[in-house]
């Protein structure tokens, strides 16, 4: 069904280089086409009644996910967390392993990817907790997105032009130049509204709002995360998810040149592509996720046969706090089980006597304890999540 599109303007371009020669500055257009984006807070959303069942068939799994399979081992939200700010990282095309990630929390530092993934985390954390589809919401995840690796950009507006698809130093010829700086706030305060609306199906709502989201890119850098995350605080706002990280960017992961098309779609005025994306990739989270917690507790059963400890020992709490945090230390595992380190130590050393975990020097200081099951059960995740099923 048609939708608000996108128009352009010619605006004049003066290179932000310093140092550029005067041959170089003859190449460079003196104007680009800049998109001029529509408001939609009051844009009616008409979809075909295809989507429209497709998108109820998607809300039913998710909601089923959150309700039940999410939690047939345990609540294991930190491993969903993970997992969809992995895909959602991987889309972007940052890839680290889940040791590396989850070290990379833990410490609080890192570099590279896995730092960025690991931040990328804390966003999708916010994301799921908040459930405030506001403006200043989508500025505190991108800060916490960016805080480490751009302060200088984190939770800030653009104040520039940027670009999608041109590696150029400047705007001319690229496939899409987002609105001009001067149109982001009024465009944010829009999508604000359209956000709080109740009039439409939630995951048409979220896959539109990414959209909008998507083609205003109202931030410098991390727009595609933030964006993503998004989805997650529009589905706890309209009750499909309470606590849990559905792993959507696992299914967009699925096409993801599909997912660009039907961004590109959405521009032109075409929603239904973009919401039965979301749709699809939704059904297909919640595939993927149900199959994590089979396999978690496949392995939890094989560690109540590995482990020999007694009765009452702590070894046993911890088993299941590994499904959560791969990767823990003494003074983690006993702030988490109310206890003290010496004990916490203690039983750690029980499970790597019995196979169950791996420790290692993290950092110059602590001493941590691994799950190779858990993290290969990431990765494998992380693997799957790039392939049609």
């Amino acid at each position: 069904m048609t939708w608000p599109a996108v128009t352009y303007e010619s605006l004049p371009w003066r290179s932000l280089a310093e140092g550029v020669s005067r041959r170089a500055a003859r190449t460079v257009p003196g104007s680009y086409e800049s998109a001029k984006v529509a408001q939609i807070s009051t844009s009616p959303l008409v979809l075909c009644p295809e989507t429209v069942a497709e998108v109820e068939r998607a809300t039913v799994a998710a909601t089923r996910f959150d309700a039940v399979e999410a939690h047939r081992v345990l609540p294991f939200t930190p491993l969903l967390l993970r997992s969809e700010s992995v895909a959602s990282s991987r889309i972007e095309q940052l890839t680290s392993s889940a040791r590396k990630i989850l070290e990379a929390e833990m410490t609080g530092g890192g570099t590279g990817n896995a730092a960025l993934i690991a931040a990328n985390t804390r966003q999708m954390a916010r994301a799921v907790e908040s459930g405030e589809p506001t403006v200043a919401s989508v500025l505190e995840i991108h800060r916490l997105l960016l805080a480490e690796s751009a302060p200088n950009i984190a939770g800030r507006f653009r104040d520039q032009p940027v670009w999608i698809g041109s590696a150029n130093s400047h705007p001319g010829g690229a496939p899409f130049v987002p609105p001009h700086q001067r149109y982001i706030a009024g465009l944010m305060a829009d999508l604000e509204t359209f956000m709080q609306r109740e009039d439409m199906p939630a995951l048409a709502q979220a896959a539109v709002a990414h959209a909008q989201f998507e083609t205003i890119h109202p931030f410098a850098d991390g727009n595609g995360r933030t964006g993503r995350a998004l989805v997650h605080v529009v589905l706890r706002n309209r009750g499909v998810s309470s606590s849990v990280a559905l792993p959507i960017s696992a299914g967009l992961l699925t096409d993801v040149g599909g997912y660009f098309d039907a961004l590109t779609a959405y521009r032109e005025g075409t929603v239904e592509p973009i919401v039965l994306l979301f749709a699809q990739a939704a059904l297909e989270g919640a595939e993927r996720g149900t199959w994590l917690a089979d396999e978690l507790m496949e392995l939890r059963e094989e560690w109540d046969e590995r482990l020999h400890a007694r009765a009452d020992s702590l070894a046993w709490p911890l088993l299941d706090l590994l499904l959560q945090h791969p990767i823990v230390t003494s003074t983690f595992a006993a702030d988490a089980l109310g206890t003290t380190s010496a004990r916490a130590r203690k039983a750690l050393n029980r499970l790597e006597e019995d196979g169950i975990v791996v420790s290692a020097q993290l950092g110059k200081r602590a001493r941590a304890w691994r799950s190779p099951d858990v993290l290969d059960l990431l990765d494998e995740f992380a693997e799957r999540a790039g392939r049609r099923e």
